[in-house]
């Protein structure tokens, strides 16, 4: 099967037989090479050789991030990890391993150990993760529940923000189209022992299309301690803001002849206020390490979704994470710990902008405990074997109480009509009367376990092999689980809702020297209850209203390649994603997953013609994919598309860098998603310009 998967990669299209033939010519050029850094990630919690970790494990580090002149997180995984991103208006869902719609819930976003996913369906806030507190990321593809937990399904994103142990400014801003400016400024400073430093960032916009504006605002502080020169001590503090406006789906026709249209007034969007605390306190012993986390992240979301429907929704997480790792002799290391996790989520629905009358309200908690265990033994110098359990406890909470709209109103009708006295609504009553049919209170316990075992074969320091097995899972989301929104579902909470399960098949190739990298991963993951929406299950009436289910198993293959290199003034890298899937029960047998493309492809070469200035152009191509919702594939398909940005970079002086950035060189139209007839189209061409300074 990896041997098929590879040969399919290898065979995308003429552009990339052109690009192989440009890597074997690179191969053989006889000049000066770059050589690429060797680098260590944490990619099992404790530092370890990227080469010896058995997993597809993408680092992206200050350099790389620096130089991409990436607007945000998923501009930059885009084109530095190929990762596909589905995009609505207010939603930028991370897709890895062809979960389409559900995709978002099956990738873990950590940011310095703190997860960054909400516990409902909501949107992932980017916004409060500038790309200049970043240090380091690492994506790591395929199942990694037994270290990372729930919803590491598919992959985990590991954001590390930045310290530092020098003094140091950077300023950056830039302008673009579509009333686009971007300012930060973040700075630092220490000594051996301590480090403090901190920034801002603020980004307005227009928008590519009509009613779609918003604006962000964020700051960042960290500190940094040192004790007995062995054990770190590290703070971190973030809040910011965001106000969105969403611009609404298109039908096809529209789509194609007025991309920047919009199907809303402009009066549908979300105030988002967040805050974050992270502290990571590790340190090295005779036996072995040891690192606890722990974390709070705060998010207030306001939103409108036209007249007459308005809501808040106040999620609090607390993270704390303990673990250490045991050198058992020269060849054998045992890692444990536990997870505890708590999750409170608030939700008020209105019927007035002024947010005085209140149709429903909801209190919803979700408690988790996991204790894992994880062992690796060098068997030879070259062959180490890895596996590991973890246990998962849930204990998930909600109550919901729905009002009698016909009772909020004192008086029908806002204002008079018509010169006439405003009518009293005989109906009125405070407290209104509560709707025992839609609302409800419910305790729900679940357990489920996560296992892996892995081989790597180091043949020698630039190749490994490795082979590994997952059994992954995720938990339902507090949306999917029960109907609190207020919206009618055939039941208002569903404890037939399973855990998502499945087995995850990994086979891997790992080449570093020198100038050039190569990684390849062929995969298979048969889940077998995946969690969708039906929107023709029944309730007791025999009405069809829809519900979250289990579908029944579901097959993935694929795989993944990687190819850089790096010489003394020029290089490339392309990054290819191949993935089949087939839903294999239901109605929707025998057919693909929805939102779910067969390619996508990111590549790019830089050059630097002359000292100071680089010059790099980027391509990337998703392939064709049915729309969401059509899991019998009967609708068209959304078309797939090819997108080029060129970058030029001069350094002005030592500390002054400029650049100009365009984006969606050949202005292509294309839609990032679609659901239900309505397509999303993705930005035009867009063009800035911007400086950097650094002290």
């Amino acid at each position: 099967m990896g041997a098929t998967v590879i040969m399919r990669l290898l065979n995308v299209s003429a552009t990339y037989q052109i690009t192989w033939v440009l890597l074997f010519f690179a191969s053989i050029t006889a000049q000066a090479v770059e050589l690429l850094p060797e680098y260590v990630v944490r990619a099992w919690h404790f530092d370890a050789e990227n080469l010896g970790i058995p997993a597809d494990v993408t680092r992206i580090g200050r350099v790389e991030i620096d130089r991409s002149l990436a607007n945000s997180v998923p501009d930059l995984l885009a084109t530095e990890a190929n990762l596909f991103f589905s995009t609505v208006p207010g939603s930028t869902k991370v897709s890895m391993r062809g979960f389409g719609e559900g995709s978002g819930l099956c990738t873990l976003i950590l940011v310095d150990g703190q997860p960054l996913n909400p516990s409902d369906m909501g949107r992932i806030n980017w916004e409060q993760i500038p790309l200049d507190s970043i240090e380091s990321i690492e994506v790591l593809r395929g199942g990694h529940n037994v270290l990372y937990g729930d919803k590491a399904l598919s992959g985990v994103i590991k954001i590390e923000t930045r310290r530092t142990d020098e003094r140091r400014l950077n300023i950056e801003g830039r302008v673009g189209s579509f009333g686009t400016s971007q300012a930060s400024a973040s700075g630092g400073f220490g000594g051996d022992a301590w480090s403090i430093s901190g920034g801002v960032f603020r980004e307005v916009s227009e928008g590519y299309r009509d009613n779609s504006a918003n604006e962000t605002r964020s700051a960042y502080l960290t500190a940094g301690r040192t004790f007995n020169g062995s054990d770190d001590l590290d703070i971190r503090i973030a809040f910011g803001k965001s106000d969105l406006t969403y611009s609404g789906g298109l039908i096809h026709e529209d789509y194609k002849s007025n991309p920047r249209a919009s199907s809303n007034l402009g009066n549908q969007g979300s105030e988002n206020q967040y805050a974050t605390a992270t502290a990571r306190w590790e340190g090295q012993r005779d036996w072995g390490s040891w690192e606890v986390l722990s974390g709070y992240d705060h998010s207030e979301i306001d939103w409108t979704f036209g007249a007459g429907s308005y809501g808040k929704n106040v999620q609090d997480g607390f993270s704390f994470k303990p673990r250490a790792r045991l050198e058992l002799g020269e060849r054998l290391a045992f890692i444990f710990g536990y997870d505890l996790l708590y999750d409170q989520l608030d939700f008020t629905k209105y019927l007035d902008e002024a947010h005085t009358l209140v149709l429903t309200e909801a209190a919803l908690s979700e408690r988790r405990i996991s204790p894992f265990a994880f062992a690796e033994y060098e068997c030879t110098d070259r062959l180490t074997v890895s596996c590991g359990a973890r246990y998962e406890w849930v204990r998930f909470e909600v109550d919901s109480l729905s009002y009698d709209q016909s009772q909020l109103q004192p008086i029908n009708g806002a204002n008079a009509t018509n010169g006439r006295e405003p009518k009293l609504n005989p109906n009125y009553k405070n407290p209104p009367d509560i709707l025992p049919d839609k609302s409800f209170a419910e305790l729900i316990h679940q357990e489920g376990m996560a296992a892996e075992i892995s081989l790597n074969y180091r043949q020698n320091e630039n190749l490994s092999l490795w082979l590994g097995y997952d059994r992954v899972y995720r938990y339902p989301v507090c949306d999917e689980r029960a109907s609190y929104q207020g919206y009618d579902l055939a039941e208002n909470i569903n404890q037939d809702l399973d855990a998502m399960e499945g087995d995850n098949y990994e086979l891997g190739l790992k080449y570093a020297s020198g100038s050039q990298e190569f990684y390849a991963t062929a995969f298979l993951l048969l889940m077998k209850n995946e969690i969708i929406y039906d929107s023709m299950v029944w309730n007791a009436a025999l009405i069809p209203q829809g519900l979250n289910i289990n579908l029944g198993p579901v097959r993935r293959t694929g795989g993944d390649l990687s190819y850089r290199y790096t010489a003394a003034d020029w290089g490339l890298s392309v990054r290819i994603a191949y993935l089949q899937t087939e839903q294999q029960s239901g109605v929707g047998r025998g057919y693909e997953v929805p939102l779910v493309p067969d390619f996508h492809t990111a590549s790019q070469i830089w050059w630097e013609p002359l000292t100071g200035l680089r010059l790099r152009w980027i391509h990337r191509y998703v392939g064709e994919r049915f729309a969401g919702g059509d899991f019998t594939n009967d609708e068209q398909k959304i078309d797939d598309y090819h997108l080029f940005d060129a970058h030029v970079e001069v350094d002005a002086s030592a500390n002054c860098r400029v650049f100009l950035k365009v984006d969606n060189v050949f202005d292509c139209l294309y839609a990032e998603s679609a659901y239900s007839g309505l397509y999303y189209p993705g930005d035009g061409r867009s063009i800035s310009l911007g400086m950097k300074l650094n002290f």
